[in-house]
């Protein structure tokens, strides 16, 4: 007897809840359990650190070129939470997450350095004048790794491994890619993760974590053919896993890159269905946005109620400052003053007009080897998961463009998904012919 549409929509949310539940229990367990090492190994190997991070700086540029700006501040302050783990007991410091806030943030690699000499004579950074900080609204899962790991080795050994991990799980996706949804699909991820420079993001500990989650779910993806239900009720997973890690970095790579590989799957069923491919995008969408979100509201209340102190106040109000009008440079980042600025820049540079003209013919090509209105139709799914990382970073339009030195990034779903697009939509052949055609008309 078929299963009823509310019976079906039962069954999908308790699963649902079932694993967003034991995914979050999971990762509690984890984190609580790096917090209760010991933290004098983890210190010493921080210490030995220090040196690197005073030579590179805090925001060392490879080539001198801002796209390629690294971010060690970030992970300094992650070092700074990995060694002050055991100040006091370990849920009381899971919750908070401390590390040491100075007025001149320009020394916080220096002020690390003195915060583990004065922890070696018994002190804490307070009583050397260092200012504790709680970054309580975020979950900071990544200790869950970075703090064993630190027991054995120092912040440079650990980017070594990050490169290691990196490399053996893009091979591994390259190659399922190649095996389950062809040769061009596993082209087109490589192309993507080149042109976002994907090869930087183990170089720093907060850039690897969206990317290894995203890599660790396209593998899950292709372990076996996924219904579009089964996709939703993973994806949830991932969503939990990338709040609870992630420092919102990119995180949108997370839910991108396994739809993509997901319509790609030669051994999806309905993949002749593009309705129901794209009722199941943005029921995958909606899925990893709920264990996003509920991941992250669950800290605020948790840290809240052990601590006392208004983390919920402190999260909403950075979301507003993160996805509403705020100030850069100067300019009050609304979207008139953002499209002036663009404007202007492009202008003053005298690169609008001839963008302008590039995209109008891009454009026209594209018009040119467009197959047939059903081989489009085919493709929308494709084009929106290429659309969802630029809805995120205008979601987090204040948040892209402060960071846009790493946020870009996230367009790697958009190259990725986009070429599937061009290649399903259209044609050179298609292109080719409509083109001989209007000649043979003109000069017939």
């Amino acid at each position: 007897m078929p299963v009823s549409a509310p019976a079906r929509a039962a069954r999908f949310a308790g699963r649902a809840v079932a694993v967003f539940a034991l995914t979050l229990a999971v990762l509690f367990v984890l984190l609580l359990g790096a917090f209760s090492l010991p933290g004098a190994p983890v210190r010493e190997n921080i210490a030995r650190s220090v040196p690197l991070l005073q030579q590179e700086g805090l925001y060392p540029e490879f080539f001198g070129f801002k796209l390629f700006q690294m971010d060690n501040y970030t992970d300094t302050i992650m070092l700074f939470e990995a060694a002050s783990a055991d100040e006091t007991e370990p849920l009381t410091a899971m919750m908070t997450a401390t590390a040491y806030n100075v007025d001149n943030f320009e020394t916080l690699q220096d002020d690390l350095g003195d915060y583990l000499a004065a922890r070696e004579q018994g002190k804490t950074g307070a009583d050397i004048g260092l200012e504790p900080f709680s970054y309580a609204r975020y979950w900071h899962g990544y200790l869950i790794w970075l703090r064993p790991l630190l027991l054995f080795l120092t912040y440079g050994q650990v980017r070594v491994f990050n490169y290691l991990v990196f490399a053996v799980m893009a091979a591994a996706l390259l190659w399922q890619l190649w095996k389950h949804c062809g040769r061009w699909p596993a082209v087109w991820f490589a192309i993507s993760q080149v042109a976002v420079t994907a090869f930087f993001a183990p170089h720093q500990v907060q850039f690897f974590t969206c990317f290894a989650i995203s890599y660790a779910a396209c593998l899950w993806v292709l372990a076996k053919p996924r219904t579009a239900a089964g996709l939703a009720v993973g994806l949830v997973a991932v969503g939990v896993c990338t709040a609870f890690l992630d420092l919102l970095v990119t995180p949108i790579l997370t839910l991108g890159l396994p739809l993509t590989v997901w319509l790609l799957d030669a051994r999806v069923p309905d993949r002749t269905a593009p309705l129901r491919r794209c009722g199941a995008v943005l029921g995958g969408a909606i899925s990893w946005g709920g264990g996003y979100a509920l991941c992250w509201a669950s800290k605020w209340v948790l840290a809240g109620a052990v601590t006392g102190q208004d983390i919920i106040g402190d999260a909403l109000h950075q979301a507003s400052v993160r996805t509403s009008a705020d100030s850069w440079h100067g300019i009050q980042l609304t979207w008139p003053n953002i499209f002036r600025f663009v404007f202007d820049t492009l202008n003053g540079r005298g690169l609008f007009w001839p963008l302008v003209i590039l995209l109008v013919v891009l454009l026209a090509a594209f018009a040119l080897c467009l197959r047939d209105r059903r081989a489009l139709f085919g493709a929308l799914p494709l084009l929106l998961a290429a659309l969802s990382a630029p809805a995120w970073l205008a979601l987090l339009r204040t948040h892209s463009i402060q960071h846009g030195w790493f946020t870009w990034r996230s367009l790697g779903v958009t190259v990725f998904a986009g070429l599937a697009f061009l290649h399903a939509a259209c044609s050179p052949d298609a292109g080719r012919r409509r083109l001989c055609r209007w000649l043979n008309r003109k000069q017939f």
